[in-house]
């Protein structure tokens, strides 16, 4: 274990710093956005803009790094988040704004796949699970700590995404300093989306359902919270529901390890839609909804790695690296429509049209469950659980359950 944390600590701590800066970006633009008099719709394709640059960059990168190395592509695309970002706190236009995120999702797609291929090297069998999830464990702090940096300064001022640069530009350092060998990577190859929803539809429709809940709470949440509660609350409650999805993830996956995952699937969707549900009467009251929010990001979160696990109990060994990656796809699809139809719920029947949404995606992902598990056989687990990250197509080849 000190071994391995020893050969993984600076490609981990360069995550760690850039993460920090996107979490952060993600809730102060809503703030950003709302005070400058937009509405929902406006706020969610900001964040759906986002995701397709990642989902662009998260399949065309890795020719990039294939011809100018990982420590030079890192650099590039930090830098190139980095301006971005502080362009932002030099004049406010709504285009430009969606133009920056569409490069932000493109750059941040790069330096995840920088990152996650330098895993790599010093991955094997043994220990990819345990790096796994030393990995999600740091994505989700820095998140974390991103929103707490919200406390710090006011959302109106541009320091924040100043902060947010030297965070992007501080990244750099640890990975340009390491002396793990850069990696070699090679180009892979992908199952279609097609083939892999004709082997397993259910682990599709729930990564692409988790793609469409996801991205709607790390977009349109903040501003449900800005309009129901205070700017303090908003914080708050964004840490609580990102620790949630840290936390449950992997008690829910051993679960998931002993009975039949479509069972999981639908408890977690079942939990999603009831905390959804109660939050609409409960948010008024700190306490019972920080409950509340936790519970539901335990649950959300984890809609994601079950599907993918699922999924994987339908795959050949030679096939589960691949058939990943076009899930990954089927959850970025999601990603990128979650945003553009969760506000035209908001702008209909106002802030608590964000947990009617949820509801009616939860419920979706209930009734297709059962419907496929009604005329098709059982299906038992046969590999175990991990959890996995929604970064890009290359994480899929630390998953152990591919060798």
């Amino acid at each position: 274990m000190n071994n391995l944390i020893k050969n993984i600590y600076t490609p981990i701590l360069s995550l760690f710093l850039f993460a920090i800066g996107s979490g952060l970006l993600n809730t102060l633009l809503v703030f950003k956005l709302n005070s400058n008099g937009e509405g929902s719709i406006a706020i969610g394709a900001m964040t759906s803009f986002y995701y397709l640059g990642l989902v662009f960059g998260s399949f065309k990168i890795e020719k990039i790094i294939i011809r100018t190395g990982h420590i030079r592509t890192f650099s590039t695309f930090a830098a190139i988040l980095t301006a971005a970002v502080l362009t932002h706190s030099l004049t406010y236009d709504l285009y430009l704004w969606l133009c920056l995120r569409v490069i932000s999702g493109f750059a941040t797609a790069g330096l995840f796949i920088v990152i996650e291929s330098w895993l790599l090297t010093v991955g094997s069998n043994k220990n990819r699970g345990t790096m796994l999830s030393i990995y999600m464990v740091s994505l989700y702090l820095a998140q974390v700590l991103g929103q707490l940096l919200l406390k710090f300064n006011s959302p109106d001022s541009s320091a924040l995404f100043i902060a947010i640069g030297i965070t992007s530009v501080l990244s750099i350092i640890p990975l340009s300093l390491t002396k793990i060998q850069s990696p070699i990577l090679e180009e892979a190859s992908a199952l279609s989306l097609k083939k892999i929803f004709s082997l397993t539809k259910t682990g599709v429709v729930g990564c692409f359902c988790g793609g469409l809940i996801l991205s709607s709470i790390y977009g349109l949440f903040p501003l449900y919270l800005i309009q129901t509660t205070s700017s303090d609350f908003v914080i708050t409650g964004m840490s609580v529901v990102i620790l949630g999805g840290m936390f449950w993830q992997y008690p829910i996956g051993k679960i998931s390890d002993k009975i039949e995952r479509r069972k999981v699937l639908i408890f977690l969707s079942i939990g999603t839609a009831i905390c959804s549900l109660l939050l609409i009467f409960a948010i008024q009251s700190i306490a019972l909804a920080c409950f509340l929010i936790f519970i539901l990001g335990g649950l959300s979160f984890t809609i994601y790695p079950i599907s993918i696990s699922h999924a994987c109990d339908s795959l050949k060994a030679n096939e589960i690296t691949s058939g990943t990656q076009a899930l990954l796809l089927a959850y970025s699809l999601g990603a990128v429509m979650g945003p553009l139809i969760s506000p035209i719920f908001m702008s209909l029947i106002g802030p608590n049209g964000f947990f009617v949404y949820m509801i009616l995606i939860s419920s979706f992902l209930i009734y297709y469950t059962f419907w496929r598990q009604s005329v098709t056989d059982t299906i038992e687990p046969d590999e175990p659980f991990i959890t996995m990250p929604t970064t890009s197509p290359l994480i899929s080849t630390l998953d152990p359950r591919g060798d």
